[in-house]
């Protein structure tokens, strides 16, 4: 994907797309080439990338993936013609003549998906039936970040420093060295849990 699909603006849903119809793909044949489905670029499915790279170790794709696709980060207005605080279904593909321009702001799931894949896959902080699972995936650049999170009723401040170039996690909650990446569901009556991460 990274070598085949990447652009500067998100990741290609496929390469080279249909030019003309298609009848065993149909729908998808009917797009011009890098539009929607054919060829384009669809936000939604750049997060599951995010969340794919994270699952992999791989901190530093993880965090280019995301921002490829993040408003915010673009720069050009002219070109992405679109509010730059809002998420697009997708963005026009290499193929197409207006490469980079983002199409249906406003009509998609990726930004509750975006929110789901920095949070809970590249600051790893994510829920479990058994607790609250702190692995985070961040880019090696980044020495680390603080984070406040509520989870059942208990809030969790969390500090992840990096020790190095990795993304080998290990947990010190309340002052005490976790076995893992679940910090496990605290006494009935806590409202508060101080956690540790260092990445070595």
């Amino acid at each position: 994907a990274k070598r085949l699909l990447a652009t500067p603006y998100g990741t290609a849903i496929l390469r080279p797309p249909y030019d003309g119809g298609d009848e065993r793909v149909r729908g998808t044949s009917t797009y011009p080439p890098g539009a929607k489905e054919n060829g384009g670029i669809f936000c939604h499915a750049n997060t599951w990338l995010v969340i794919a790279a994270a699952m992999l170790g791989r901190g530093d794709d993880a965090y280019g993936h995301y921002r490829r696709t993040l408003p915010l980060a673009r720069t050009d207005a002219d070109r992405f013609r679109a509010e730059p605080y809002v998420y697009s279904q997708n963005i026009c593909g290499p193929a197409h003549p207006q490469f980079g321009m983002a199409r249906n702001a406003w009509l998609t799931g990726t930004a509750a998906w975006s929110f789901v894949a920095a949070t809970q896959w590249i600051l790893g902080i994510r829920p479990t039936f058994d607790g609250l699972r702190i692995a985070p995936a961040i880019p090696s650049s980044w020495p680390g970040f603080e984070a406040r999170r509520e989870f059942r009723g208990v809030t969790y401040e969390i500090t992840a420093r990096r020790a190095g170039p990795g993304d080998e996690v290990s947990l010190v909650v309340d002052g005490r060295p976790l076995a893992g990446t679940v910090v496990p569901l605290p006494p009935p009556g806590t409202s508060l849990v101080r956690v540790d991460v260092s990445l070595a």
